[in-house]
């Protein structure tokens, strides 16, 4: 923790005040010195992170005090922006719209599960749908929008409890990957094969799921976790020959690409969530000292759904 002074606010600042602060895996790509889709964090910079912020004060005509701003705040209770560019967005709060929804699944996480089933591997009735980390943020999305789209959805998760959950959320089935026989599971669980694939953890399950995958199918690349916390990144899977064999037409995807259509998306997902279509899954923990321990667990435990540091109380 370090304690800075402000600067004074001079034309086009804004002073911006943390309510909300998002967990997420990509925040760990970040923290490395390696060539990626954004720069990594300096050395003693705040930890990049999106978050919503409350304007305390300005002096730029486009934001007014009050006005609830979404951008990447970082790991900062207080701070100025100097003139905020378009990467900034203010919302448009709704009363029977919890506020937190905005960095979950009305933000990038809900539009990242768009992007993945809805743009990129766009199921259709009858197919099946393997979706890994299905307990988690985005996966948790995906399960429920793949399941409206008419497919046979396939969860994967850990543990009894978080299987359990997805299930709730609509999964015709799901495979422990805790379990001893987790390869046994996710080949009862496909019977069929697999014809589309949202592939969020990388590793062995990733290997096992490119055996599963049938001729032609899809997959929708959204993240390796299992991999970010390796001093040198892992090897492409073993079985990658069989991308060839199969004729699988693979898409990596990062959500920055889509922002075009956010508002679009976020209008979509309101609906179906006014409508009960729709679940927001998401675990909230309280105080700003939460931050490094809750990012750190995400890796090994992690909590289902979203998870959210609250600033507020």
């Amino acid at each position: 923790m370090e304690e800075v002074v402000l600067p004074e606010l001079e034309a086009g600042d804004v002073a911006l005040e943390t309510l909300f602060i998002s967990i997420d895996p990509a925040i760990r790509g970040w923290l490395d010195d390696r060539p990626s889709y954004l720069p990594p964090v300096a050395i003693g910079a705040p930890v990049r992170a999106f978050g919503l912020a409350r304007v305390t004060a300005s002096r730029n005509s486009n934001f007014a005090e009050g006005d609830i701003v979404r951008g990447l705040i970082g790991w900062q209770q207080r701070q100025i922006v100097n003139s905020p560019s378009t990467d900034w967005d203010r919302i448009a709060q709704r009363e029977d719209v919890p506020l937190e929804h905005y960095l979950g699944i009305l933000g990038m996480t809900g539009l990242t599960a768009w992007a993945g089933v809805c743009d990129i591997l766009r199921p259709e009735p009858g197919q099946t749908v393997l979706i890994s980390g299905a307990s988690g943020a985005v996966g948790s999305v995906a399960v429920q929008l793949a399941k409206q789209a008419g497919a046979q959805v396939v969860g994967i998760a850990g543990g009894a409890e978080k299987c359990s959950m997805v299930t709730r959320l609509g999964a015709d089935a799901v495979v422990d990957r805790k379990a001893t026989d987790w390869k046994d599971q996710l080949k009862v669980a496909t019977p069929n094969g697999v014809d589309r694939l949202f592939e969020n953890s990388g590793g062995p399950m990733f290997e096992a799921s490119i055996a599963r995958l049938n001729n032609h199918a899809h997959i929708a690349l959204c993240g390796l976790i299992d991999g970010y916390n390796l001093t040198e990144r892992p090897a492409g899977p073993s079985s990658f020959g069989q991308l060839l064999a199969k004729r699988i037409l693979t898409q990596g995807f990062i959500v920055l690409d889509y922002m075009d259509r956010a508002a679009e998306v976020e209008a979509a997902l309101a609906k179906l969530i006014s409508s009960g279509q729709l679940e927001p899954l998401q675990s909230v923990l309280r105080g700003f000292e939460q931050l490094p321990a809750a990012f750190v667990d995400s890796f090994t435990h992690g909590q289902p759904g979203k998870l959210i540091i609250d600033l507020t109380a």
